[in-house]
């Protein structure tokens, strides 16, 4: 049994592809309150129709309701533990969080960090400019400056990272910083370009190497001094594309075997002597999964290099040009985020927090979508159907859960799932029905409490989220 309760308050704008939902300097809709006491479950439902995570409370039976889909899940069968989802503090991101009012700005960070948004755990930084940069830049363009006297953090550092990382910091105090460069300064790279392909000049424990190791040190360094921390650090951006001579943002090539050697005899232990960084975790790879049985085949199976591993980045491409309301990109973006943490993934990071109309600034113009788009002139952003895709699993599987076992009892194209038990012990259970046409009703049975049947309706192209309290 199930008993409407409450919807969001979107404010709708329709597109061809679908719907966003508008925001302003007086309104915003919200993510419905959980709610629900022991025993109790609700579903919460976005969908192309027009739905976005609306809640209705649902009633266990003991009996099983007469459906022809049973998704059983068992809290007894237990995974990975999952730390968490989060977003990218990219300059374009800061760009436009700057360009809209304060207010609103403060709206948007609220909307992804706070624990009644979507409720992040994660940022990543880019470390000095990327293809998401209104130019190429870099701490240290003074040549054979090996000691870094002249690094500087830049004004895009000071007005469009720090800034939104520090008002972050305060919807979540647990919020985990990663650092990913894209490349070294040219004059530290084989092109002696920062942008295109190229890699590091000479080789491990040289001048160079070291050289590069305190630029990356010096970071951390400044940041610290900003009041900001960081958990880890990704060890290049898509290392694989710094060796293709198309290329055209900046790069970096790291080979698995060139990783290794640089983490094991340059990265590694100089981050363990630094104080600012002494407890910076590194992730290796950071690039497209088909790398991911070399890499980590040949960097961790060396037992000094793993020793300074906490775990690997990897990266899934789709089409990403700006499309107002796509449902389509909902879609995509739940089968990921599915197939990933129902593959040992622990957790899932955004490419960007907001971009413009046009889906930058991109000095490369690599423009693409995001959830969040600001219109500074109007004093108003959308909130893309990707934005509550995420939403879906980032509010309710909260850090420290465990993907448990689940089970259909009918194999069927259109329903993706997964399954998740928290720390608090209540469960989570994300469903997609990705059937243009077809509405189902899925009975969802708890192993460990048997006599307890949870009716789930979903109607065509829908993402539901059915959640236990404990």
């Amino acid at each position: 049994l199930f008993l409407p309760t409450s919807g969001s308050d979107c404010t709708e704008k329709k597109f061809k592809s679908g719907t966003v939902c508008v925001c302003d300097l007086t309104k915003c809709d919200e993510i419905p309150n959980i709610g629900l006491t022991s025993g109790q479950a609700a579903t919460f439902t976005t969908a192309n129709s027009g739905a976005r995570l609306h809640r209705d409370i649902v009633y266990a039976t003991d009996s099983d309701p007469i459906t022809s889909l049973h998704l059983t899940i068992d809290s007894s069968k237990s995974y990975q533990t999952i730390q968490g989802f989060g977003s990218t503090f990219s300059d374009a991101s800061g760009a436009n969080l700057r360009s809209l009012p304060d207010k609103l700005a403060d709206t948007v960070i609220r909307q992804y960090f706070s624990e009644s948004g979507l409720n992040l755990q994660f940022g990543r930084v880019p470390i000095a400019s990327n293809d998401f940069s209104s130019r190429v830049y870099t701490y240290n363009d003074v040549a054979d400056d090996y000691s870094m006297t002249h690094f500087s953090l830049q004004r895009e550092d000071y007005q469009w990272k720090i800034p939104y990382m520090q008002m972050a910091q305060k919807y979540n105090h647990n919020l985990k910083f990663f650092g990913v460069p894209w490349s070294a300064p040219g004059w530290l790279k084989t092109t002696n370009s920062t942008s295109g392909y190229g890699s590091l000049l000479g080789s491990s424990q040289g001048t160079y190497h070291k050289a590069y190791v305190t630029y990356l040190l010096k970071f951390f360094e400044e940041y610290q001094k900003n009041g900001i921390d960081f958990w880890a650090m990704s060890t290049q951006n898509e290392p694989t594309s710094g060796g293709d001579k198309k290329t055209k943002a900046q790069s970096m090539l790291f080979t698995a075997e060139t990783q290794r050697d640089f983490i094991k005899l340059d990265l590694g232990p100089a981050l363990r002597t630094s104080s600012a960084a002494k407890a910076v975790k590194v992730l290796i790879l950071d690039d497209n999964r088909g790398n991911l049985p070399k890499w980590a085949d040949t960097v961790l199976k060396d037992t000094e290099t793993a020793s300074y591993v906490a775990g690997i980045g990897l990266h899934s491409y789709q089409d990403s040009e700006m499309d107002y309301g796509s449902w389509d990109r909902a879609e995509d973006y739940v089968e990921d985020i599915l197939d990933d943490l129902n593959n040992w993934v622990v957790g899932w990071t955004e490419r960007n927090l907001i971009l413009d109309a046009q889906g930058g600034p991109s000095w490369v113009s690599d423009f693409a979508d995001a959830p969040i788009i600001a219109f500074p002139a109007l004093a108003q952003f959308y909130k893309q159907p990707m934005f509550y895709a995420i939403a879906h699993f980032s509010h309710f599987i909260k850090p420290g859960a465990v993907r448990i076992d689940h089970s259909l009892n009918l194999p069927n194209l259109d329903i993706q799932k997964s399954a998740f038990l928290n720390p608090d012990g209540s469960k989570v259970v994300v469903i997609l029905n990705k059937n243009v046409l077809a509405p189902y009703s899925v009975s969802v049975k708890d192993s460990q409490h048997s006599s307890d049947h949870y009716q789930v309706h979903m109607g065509p192209r829908s993402i539901v989220t059915l959640y236990i309290q404990n």
